[in-house]
């Protein structure tokens, strides 16, 4: 036998804590975090709906600060966290949410003039640097708001697939034609030098498929099909005279030509 004693086995207390009150006070930060975080989700709305201001959208600011301001009011209510406390806390002061008037005029939108208005903006502060160069313009006539933009810009020499930078380029236009819907015809130019590539036939192809290709691209950005089409030119509308290189390169273009007139789809716009 072991001469070693046995020690008598010691057995570990655990402190049992019991749920109380106080456990449920401690959550109640909750409650101010998050009307805090719902505060500072309006004020960040507040400041894209003033930009929507800037840009003369003023029906659509009246709609988005309203609804924030109403959101918050919904908000103001303590949600509760964990099981429910019985009794109104003492430290906790509930505040009524005064309704706030909507004073904001409204004003009928002009929706040929709100697109160019928009087009112009995008043309001027993301691509100030194309639009000095001449390679993307905007204008305006009695029926259309046009956006012309150099093939050199959206094609390679000869190419119809475009390049990552007009890709870029054709989202910022797309969102502009998805929030004013209008028809659109998107014109592909080119000059009166003869294409050479065995995959082409003639400008003809080659200015349709262009302006195919800046379809495709807008319809998959959430352009309506029904509203828009592309059509070529060929060489048979040139801005300038072809006599020289630089005169060539003016004439290389695809044009989005969208109507001032209210229509349901281009065919009817067209054909009846």
């Amino acid at each position: 036998m072991s001469d070693t004693p046995v020690r008598p086995s010691r057995r570990r207390r655990v402190a049992v804590k019991s749920s109380t009150s106080s456990a449920q006070g401690r959550d109640r930060w909750i409650l101010s975090y998050a009307d805090f975080i719902t505060l500072l989700f309006a004020f960040f709305v507040a400041l894209y709906s003033i930009s929507l201001k800037n840009s003369g959208d003023e029906q659509r600011l009246k709609e988005t600060l309203q609804g924030v301001f109403d959101a918050v009011q919904k908000s103001v209510k303590p949600i509760n966290i964990g099981e429910p406390i019985v009794g109104e806390p003492k430290d906790i002061e509930v505040i009524e949410a005064k309704p706030i008037p909507a004073a904001l005029p409204t004003i009928e939108e002009n929706t040929s003039s709100a697109v160019y208005a928009l087009l112009s903006q995008v043309v001027e502060k993301q691509f100030s640097g194309l639009h000095a160069s001449g390679q993307i313009s905007v204008s305006e006539s009695a029926d259309w708001v046009s956006l012309e933009l150099k093939s050199g810009l959206l094609f390679g020499q000869g190419e119809y697939d475009l390049t990552n930078e007009a890709v870029a380029l054709l989202i910022l236009v797309a969102n502009v034609l998805k929030a004013y819907p209008s028809v659109i015809l998107v014109e592909g130019n080119t000059d009166d030098l003869p294409v050479n590539s065995r995959r082409l036939a003639s400008n003809w192809h080659l200015s349709s498929l262009r302006s195919s290709s800046v379809v495709d691209e807008l319809v998959y950005r959430g352009v309506d099909p029904k509203m828009i089409a592309p059509i070529g030119f060929s060489s048979e509308h040139p801005k300038v005279r072809n006599t020289n290189d630089f005169a060539r390169q003016q004439n290389r273009r695809v044009i989005l030509r969208i109507s001032k007139r209210e229509a349901d789809n281009l065919h009817d716009y067209l054909f009846q």
